[in-house]
């Protein structure tokens, strides 16, 4: 095993892809992994992304791979507390925690019950708690001892990549005696993109923008899970409406990853700081 390996989870976004480029100088070997599952589609759109990294890098080995991750997922996603919750948005027997703020008609305790459920519907923190598991299993299988992602800090409704959640898996990651790091967290999307593109990587120095936009084709696996539609377009805003809700949120994404990786590992590894090879 070589100290000289690292792994990418590799989207094929313009985030991933930033991670990628700004790693590929500093090792030998590169492994980009593209984690799939059901309801992700168009794996073929991350191919362009890693041939123009091929080409940016010729004298590094740079090596992609889908891993697929459903198993996980469907050990570790709270199946039956999102659909009851789901039902309940849909039959309007939930409303936006807003028509209530901070339980100022119905009380607090009837606020947190319904903030609680809403939030069991976190597709998104769920699935990234399922793929970052098996990237731990990802890196014990190859013998990888860094692993990056493309998180940043533009996406508030995906928990997985608020700061103190950052923050808590790379503590994780090191007990399991992996460095994970996420490149990209405190570079503004417009750095992001103008890197790439003075790279060779992309053809336009917005290309982020214009890829959200559908004005060039996408480079990205595609994200088509139901569940993460109605979290990402209806559920989170219910939860997340002023200042003190945000905070509530992040408190909350904050525990229930710590607890799920906690029971992840021990379902998935047992002992995982015995299975890695030292």
């Amino acid at each position: 095993m070589s100290d000289k390996v690292v792994a990418i989870m590799f989207s094929g976004g313009t985030d991933s892809t930033y991670a990628a480029w700004s790693q590929i100088p500093l090792y030998d070997r590169i492994h980009l992994v593209t984690f799939v599952r059901r309801g992700f589609r168009k794996c073929e759109n991350v191919e362009e992304g890693v041939q123009r990294l091929r080409r940016a890098f010729p004298d590094k080995e740079i090596l992609h791979s889908l891993e697929n991750f459903e198993e996980i997922y469907q050990m570790v996603a709270p199946h039956e507390e999102k659909i009851e919750v789901q039902e309940a948005v849909l039959r309007q027997e939930i409303g936006p925690l807003w028509e209530d703020p901070h339980g100022a008609r119905s009380g607090r305790a009837r606020y947190e019950e319904n903030l609680l459920k809403l939030f069991m519907a976190n597709e998104c923190l769920q699935c990234k708690i399922a793929m970052e598991l098996a990237a731990i299993k990802f890196c014990y299988k190859s013998g990888i001892r860094t692993i990056c992602d493309g998180s940043n800090t533009e996406q508030l409704d995906d928990g997985s990549q608020l700061e103190d959640v950052k923050t808590m898996a790379r503590d994780i990651f090191a007990e399991c005696g992996i460095r994970y790091l996420s490149p990209a967290f405190n570079i503004s999307a417009t750095e992001r993109s103008r890197a790439l593109f003075d790279a060779g990587i992309t053809d336009h120095p917005d290309h982020k923008r214009l890829e959200k936009t559908h004005q060039i084709p996408s480079r990205q696996i595609q994200c088509t899970v139901p569940s993460a539609v109605l979290w990402t377009s209806c559920i989170f805003p219910w939860l997340v409406y002023d200042g003190r809700s945000c905070e509530d949120y992040v408190v909350m994404c904050c525990n229930y990853f710590h607890v799920e990786m906690r029971k992840g590992l021990e379902s998935i590894f047992r002992n995982p700081e015995s299975k890695f090879p030292h």
